[in-house]
């Protein structure tokens, strides 16, 4: 009889057969892009800084021009083909003609990394990016591992390297450090910034420069201040229509795409107050974990989720009553469990 983990046993069917479910309804059907859209490079094309419903603002030629996309790909869906990041062609009407490929994409949930070019989902947040600063503050709000820890999955599930910056620094205190120790201890960068002191902002510009980065974490962090830090006196590339375009600027919720630098660009996101995981198979938390690498191997269940097991045939278990593992991290781990499995971990 196989024990009550097992991958053959009826709930975990029944759970598998529900996220498929699940993903069918968070993509709809998808629809392929016509081939003769998606091309492979070009030498003459814009790039996208914000989606709307029906159009898209395209940095082109030093100018942000308004456009639309060509009526055989669709109308009215443009917020499901074109993302901030996005590289197009256009014609002299401002008509998107093509997508050159992208290299990258960032989503809110799991997604086959080989499918950059799927439509028909609006959970992709940016394209083309190669880096991504997970933002926090010290206070106001507090910060709080668990989306840190959210974050890095969906980053490092689409192969973006990351930096963690906490801003607000002049407000930490022991916690704070004790907190991002943790992640410096498994290798993820962390940079202090103030807004307010004016310190940190050099060496976050350091790590940002020759990057195409986006900025993301929840309202109220300072992205907005710490990306207006970057372009210091600089005029914010996305803060006037082009007069060509023909329309005014407003205010908007969506992410943003500015140019601070030579080859150095930054999409900043609207404040995102929970990620989802569901889409993710459980046994799958576990590789976002690192510290648990030396551990899981010695579990006494190949596909052991270090989380209903009986301690005495778990390892990572076992690490974390001893303090090898980290008790805060490993929290964090049970509680995505949690959220994936539907239930709760017995004491």
């Amino acid at each position: 009889m196989p024990h009550y983990n097992s991958y053959d046993s009826m709930q975990t069917k029944r759970s598998l057969e529900l996220k498929r479910k699940a993903k069918e309804k968070a993509f709809g059907k998808q629809k392929v892009l016509d081939e003769n859209f998606i091309i492979k490079e070009a030498s003459d094309y814009g790039i996208v800084i914000e989606v709307k419903y029906e159009e898209a603002e395209v940095l082109y030629k030093g100018e942000i021009v308004v456009c639309k996309l060509r009526k055989d790909i669709g109308n009215n869906i443009c917020n499901k083909v074109l993302f901030p990041g996005d590289n197009v062609v256009l014609d002299d009407d401002f008509i998107v003609q093509n997508l050159i490929k992208r290299t990258s994409t960032l989503s809110r949930i799991k997604k086959d990394r080989q499918r950059l070019d799927d439509i028909g989902t609006s959970h992709i947040i940016a394209t083309n990016i190669n880096l991504a600063i997970i933002v926090v503050s010290a206070k106001e709000p507090p910060l709080h591992p668990k989306f840190i820890d959210r974050y890095l999955m969906i980053v490092q599930n689409n192969g973006i390297d990351v930096v963690i910056c906490l801003n607000k620094s002049d407000l930490k205190t022991e916690e704070e450090d004790k907190i991002l120790d943790v992640y410096r201890n498994i290798g993820i960068p962390v940079i202090e910034t103030s807004t307010y002191e004016k310190t940190g902002i050099e060496a976050l510009k350091d790590h940002v420069r020759g990057h195409d980065a986006i900025f993301v974490g929840h309202s109220g962090v300072g992205k907005s201040s710490l990306i207006n830090s970057i372009m210091g006196d600089e005029e914010i590339v996305t803060s006037h229509v082009s007069e060509r375009s023909k329309k005014g600027r407003h205010t908007t919720t969506t992410s943003k795409y500015y140019i601070w630098d030579d080859k150095s660009s930054i999409i900043d996101t609207p404040g995102i107050r929970s990620l989802d995981v569901s889409l993710f198979e459980a046994i799958e938390i576990q590789d976002y974990f690192p510290e648990f690498d030396n551990w899981k191997s010695q579990c006494k269940y190949n596909d052991c989720l270090h989380f209903n097991e009986p301690v005495e045939d778990c390892m990572v278990q076992q690490g974390v009553e001893s303090k090898l593992v980290n008790q805060d991290r490993y929290n964090s781990y049970i509680r995505l469990i949690e959220d994936i499995k539907g239930e709760k971990k017995r004491i």
